[in-house]
């Protein structure tokens, strides 16, 4: 035993290690997130509303048609506006510290290795450095109200639910089994601090440029063109495994009135799947997620595979736990 957590220290200090010496060697790539980040927290802090503001990006990196925008949920600021001081890479990387942190903490016995698998895990280094994944301070947030929720403080939970929510567009893949959750129990209340604490972040920013608010953080997203399966971008060959590219690759497409009928129904079938217990929630967000993103993305970054990435890393951290307490075995989340 002794050695294993000489092992999993080991491996904590490795992942953080890798990231601090990516943190002070010059990047071999710099995407456009940086640009934004950096661009944004200068607007907000000189009183300038980020949303609907001009942004200069160089043009090997620009998205087409998001000159103007910024595309992330101001819940986003809690993290990158205090680090903007000197890299707003420094708030991503804690915010992977607050994450596997939250695994370790919330590990029994063996389970404790996801841990260090999360911090490990190459596309996580990177999302947090050199490709900046903003949604990780969404995931942050997610993380401490699911370990407060495994340790039975679901009313402390809910406010950290909520800037999850106010974080990242991607989390409310989640709400529906979280609000179900909650609900099955009763506990109403948790879900209307949840959506207050929403609304306290967002809405200051809705009503500054109700447009451009709503243009930059949902419009813009289902308005990007879609690419093709295999392109080339500024980082070499992309692979874009989303339906639509596989589609494109075929020459054709699906409307996304028919995408969003499918994920409709996705939802739906995941939903009435759902158990009472929070390992369930974990893992029905997960498969919605995973079926969300392939079906109503028209370009699917790799980093936003990182939310159903922790949430079936948490689940799995449950389910470990749960098979070191017995000797059944048996899948039932």
């Amino acid at each position: 035993m002794q050695r294993v957590n000489l092992a999993l220290a080991a491996a904590l200090a490795a992942g953080i290690a890798l990231r601090v010496v990516l943190l002070v060697l010059p990047p071999l790539y710099v995407t456009d997130v940086h640009y934004y980040d950096a661009q944004a927290v200068g607007y907000l802090t000189r009183g300038i509303d980020p949303y609907g503001a001009t942004y200069s990006v160089p043009a090997a990196l620009a998205t087409a048609g998001a000159t103007n925008v910024f595309a992330y949920l101001p819940g986003v600021f809690a993290f990158i506006g205090p680090a903007a001081a000197w890299d707003s890479t420094l708030g991503l990387v804690l915010c992977d510290v607050v994450i596997a942190a939250a695994l370790l903490l919330m590990a029994k016995g063996k389970s404790r290795v996801f841990s260090a698998a999360y911090l490990l895990f190459p596309p996580t280094i990177l999302f947090s450095t050199w490709f900046m994944n903003n949604s990780l301070v969404s995931l942050a947030f997610l993380s401490a109200a699911v370990l407060l929720e495994a340790k039975g403080r679901p009313r402390i939970a809910s406010p950290l639910w909520g800037l999850a929510l106010a974080a990242s567009q991607e989390a409310w893949l989640v709400l529906p089994f979280y609000a179900y959750h909650s609900a099955r129990r009763r506990r109403y209340e948790e879900i209307l601090i949840a959506i207050a604490i929403v609304a306290a972040v967002t809405v200051p920013f809705i009503f500054w440029n109700p447009s451009a608010f709503a243009y930059d953080t949902i419009i813009f997203q289902f308005t990007r063109h879609p690419v093709s399966l295999l392109s080339t971008g500024p980082f070499g060959t992309t692979i874009n495994p989303s339906l639509q590219g596989i589609l494109l690759l075929l020459g054709t497409s699906a409307p996304l009135a028919i995408r969003g009928a499918v994920a409709a129904a996705a939802l739906v079938l995941t939903l009435r799947w759902q158990r009472r217990s929070l390992a369930s929630l974990l893992l029905a967000s997960t498969l919605f997620a995973i079926a969300a993103l392939f079906l109503l993305t028209g370009e699917l970054f790799w980093s936003y595979l990182e939310l159903p990435f922790l949430t079936f890393l948490f689940w799995a951290t449950m389910r470990r736990n749960e098979l070191g307490q017995s000797t059944e075995g048996a899948f039932n989340p």
